[in-house]
């Protein structure tokens, strides 16, 4: 240690020695380590419950392959025989209505009493639930999120046991939830789920089911025990689970989803190529600074240092370097953390916030040590394995250098170009891909377009019949206001963040053929809702007045359903039979024929960045729907509407919250959020590559013209006119940008084919794209090679070869 000490004392004092080096080496890795260490906090968030690795999703999957929620029965049946698991529990999400002053709709689930149980979980205040609470008639009991405890009842020490009005109901409050507990998005009031034994209905599928593992059970195995029991399901039950699995995800996976784990996977391999071009990048730095130490180096050999002694010495002044370039990047990264864990695109139900925490402090070590080994030990080898006692003799004598050295510089040089271009190119096909999908038309124009949701509560709106009056009155009142060109309620919107599968069969079909029943999304729409989106009918007509209980029960169809459904005929007319409850309209297993009656263009319904699914379309007058969504089409700006709204709504039920209210223009730019952060850092990544190969690249071609100099003054002093210099300087440039530059480009179509799947509306191999980066690439040669070619085009021949 002692030894260590002394190098590090003596590796300060040669680093101050040269402040120009050793700020470019310490910005540099500072750049790649804050970099590194920023993605590293957002990737690697730790769950935030006990022993996460042992929670699974459980799915149901449909015939193609999807998942989706869990029926009742079917979740009654695995957790009574599933042995892979020690809990086994479910809820169902809600909206709900907390009364106050005023009311607010906040997020709720019904939950089984094992709910908690499943994450290990130990209340803030009072308890959680047991099975008292699910008796046949089911408490009115609830426990409460942390946020809204401390929001609506100011934290109020004696919350529990106090009774608060859910869905104009008074439940008593028996617990506080953790402040950190999350379940597949924010939720702030937990209910029972009693009756779970009185719903025999297969189809309808909304429950989400998570289980604990029991100790020694594998994810494997525990997957395949639940694909056993579907099985067992779908022969017992052959006409409403045939062809239907089971589906094992764990906890993490089934909410980061596929796209979010390949883009955090794309983006730590990126940050780690921007590492090591900077790791490269000091490397080459410390190979140019060799030349200036090499009478320092031999004369330590001469005085008996082993290579290793000198060897270690070099790589304490690395070790400096990084520590310096380590703490520097830490600020870098605090102040990147702080501004990203603010976006709410990045925020996950269940992970640790985004912070910089002792495991990030560690990888943030780790980075130093593996900068200090990756920049420092080849230099430093290579430095002293040199004939150095020949180049002390040589001194005073023009040289040229080490000619193995320089080719290791130059192969430094190339291999920092080669990334630069695979990180260039991959930033040119997502931002290219991202603009392509902002301009996509979600098949409606939706300027002018305010929207909102509303939740009716139960008890108040159990009967059908008042959930149309209460429609009824709302739309009256809205049309009414100034400004309002149409309104319309939908019980959805695009683009959404589910999908609401709707099996079906088209009458008169042979069930076995291919195109007899599919699933589509599908909406219950009032009438004028075609108008108020600016949804074009295509065929047929849009539903009316006259479309409303006791009529003839219809159905409109998008343009995708008619394609692949209808290929040789005309869909207007026919049948289809929902075989899934529509809710006011049939029961279960009892398929209804609704009429085809109109074809509408396609909608982006699930993400805008996917083929539109087939879709149906119910009118709500003959299937009323409890949580709906408000539509209002304006011909003026849609901010100042929304006051006037709240009144309607106000007038119509005073107790009934109006929430998330916003423009539809703002709803699809929030559905690109996720990909418009992903591709602003990965352009920004691909600039700091660039910016240190174009640095890397101007050192040698720096580097070898102060070389050269008695060369270029020797051709001047001859009549060499100045372009000659220009020439010799910018081939040199150029010989590196063909084999970097070739290499990079032939790694860059490797990675645009990996990423082909996930690029929209352009081919992976986009023409522009790569132009684009050869000409930004044949701009930074020619910087390159110019500036250091003007110094020596500038040089008086009589001056440099004075000495000579």
């Amino acid at each position: 240690m002692t030894t260590l000490f002394t190098d590090l004392r003596y590796g300060a004092r040669m680093l101050s020695k040269n402040p120009s080096f050793t700020a470019a080496a310490i910005i540099t890795l500072a750049l790649g380590i804050g970099a590194n260490t920023t993605i590293f906090s957002v990737a690697w968030r730790p769950m935030r419950y006990q022993a996460a690795d042992r929670l699974l999703m459980v799915w149901e999957t449909r015939p193609d392959g999807s998942r989706s929620p869990v029926s009742a029965p079917t979740y009654l049946d695995w957790r009574d025989q599933a042995k892979s698991f020690e809990q086994l529990a479910a809820a169902r999400r809600a909206s709900v209505a907390l009364s106050g002053n005023p009311p607010i709709q906040v997020s709720g689930a019904r939950v089984t009493s094992n709910f908690f149980d499943a994450f290990r979980l130990r209340p803030e205040r009072g308890r959680f639930f047991s099975a008292e609470d699910f008796g046949p008639d089911g408490n009115r009991v609830t426990v409460l999120s942390h946020e809204v405890w401390q929001t609506q009842f100011a934290g109020a020490a004696d919350i529990v046991g106090k009774t608060v009005r859910l869905n104009g109901e008074s439940y008593s409050v028996i617990g506080i939830a953790p402040a950190d507990f999350e379940f597949w998005g924010r939720m702030d009031v937990w209910m029972p789920l009693v009756h779970l034994n009185a719903a025999p209905d297969r189809q309808t599928r909304d429950l989400l089911v998570v289980g604990r593992m029991r100790p020694g059970i594998t994810a494997s195995q525990a997957g395949e025990e639940m694909r056993t029991l579907a099985a067992r399901v779908a022969l017992e039950s052959p006409e409403t689970n045939k062809q239907w699995s089971a589906l094992t995800q764990e906890f993490h996976q089934a909410l980061a989803g596929p796209g979010v784990l390949l883009m955090m996977v794309l983006l730590l391999v990126i940050v780690s190529v921007v590492l090591l071009l900077a790791c490269v990048n000091v490397a080459n730095l410390l190979l140019a600074r060799a030349t200036t130490r090499q009478k320092e180096i031999a004369v330590r050999f001469a005085f008996g240092a082993s290579r290793w002694r000198v060897v270690r010495q070099l790589l304490a002044e690395t070790l400096l370097l990084a520590v310096l370039g380590g703490a520097l990047g830490l600020l870098l990264a605090f102040a990147a953390v702080r501004y990203l864990a603010t976006l709410p695109v990045l925020q996950a139900p269940g992970l640790a916030p985004i912070e910089i925490n002792r495991l990030v402090l560690e990888f943030a070590v780790a980075l130093c040590v593996a900068s200090t080994v990756i920049s420092g030990f080849v230099p430093a080898w290579r430095t002293t394995a040199a004939n150095l006692i020949e180049h002390v003799k040589a001194a005073g004598h023009t040289t040229v250098g080490d000619r193995k050295q320089i080719r290791l510089r130059n192969g430094l040089v190339m291999a920092e170009l080669a990334l630069s271009v695979v990180l260039m190119v991959t930033a040119g096909l997502s931002l290219r891909s991202f603009i392509r999908l902002s301009e996509v038309d979600p098949g409606f124009p939706s300027r002018g377009l305010l929207t909102a949701h509303m939740s009716l509560p139960a008890p108040q709106y159990a009967d059908a019949d008042r959930v149309r009056a209460f429609s009824t009155q709302l739309l009256e009142k809205v049309r009414a206001i100034p400004g309002v060109e149409d309104a319309a309620i939908s019980s959805g919107l695009s683009p959404m963040n589910f999908e609401n599968g709707q099996p079906f069969r088209v009458d008169g079909r042979d069930p076995a053929a291919a195109n007899a029943s599919g699933v589509a999304n599908y909406q219950v729409i009032s009438a004028g809702f075609f108008h108020t989106l600016g949804l074009r009918v295509l065929k047929g007509r849009a539903f009316s007045e006259d479309d409303r209980q006791g009529s003839t029960p219809v159905v409109i169809v998008n343009r995708r359903l008619a394609e692949k459904f209808f290929l040789t005929g005309d869909p207007l007319g026919r049948l289809l039979l929902i075989s899934e409850l529509v809710p006011g309209r049939n029961g279960p297993a009892q398929p209804i024929a609704l009429e085809i009656v109109g074809v509408v263009n396609n909608l982006k319904s699930f993400r805008v960045n996917e083929p539109s699914n087939p879709e149906i379309y119910i009118p709500y007058m003959q299937a009323p729907w409890s949580s709906e969504y408000l539509l209002v089409r304006s011909r003026s700006e849609t901010s100042s509407l929304v006051a006037a709204v709240r009144k309607a709504l106000s007038a119509v039920d005073p107790d009934l919250p109006l929430t998330d209210v916003s423009t539809m223009d703002e709803r699809l730019s929030l559905a690109l959020a996720g990909g418009r952060v992903v591709v602003a850092l990965m352009v920004i990544f691909a600039f700091m590559a660039l910016s240190m190969g174009s640095v890397g690249l101007y050192g040698v071609i720096s580097y070898s013209a102060a070389q050269r100099t008695t060369e270029f003054a020797l051709r001047l002093a001859l009549g060499a006119p100045q372009r000659e210099v220009l020439r010799l300087v910018a081939s040199g440039a150029f010989r590196l940008l063909m084999v970097g530059g070739a290499v990079g480009m032939a790694l860059a179509l490797g990675m645009a084919h990996l990423l082909s799947s996930s690029i929209y509306g352009i081919s992976p191999y986009d023409p522009l794209t790569f132009a684009t980066v050869t000409f930004v690439l044949l701009g930074v040669v020619l910087t390159a090679s110019y500036l250091p070619a003007r110094r020596a085009m500038k040089v008086d021949p009589m001056v440099a070869l004075r000495y000579e």
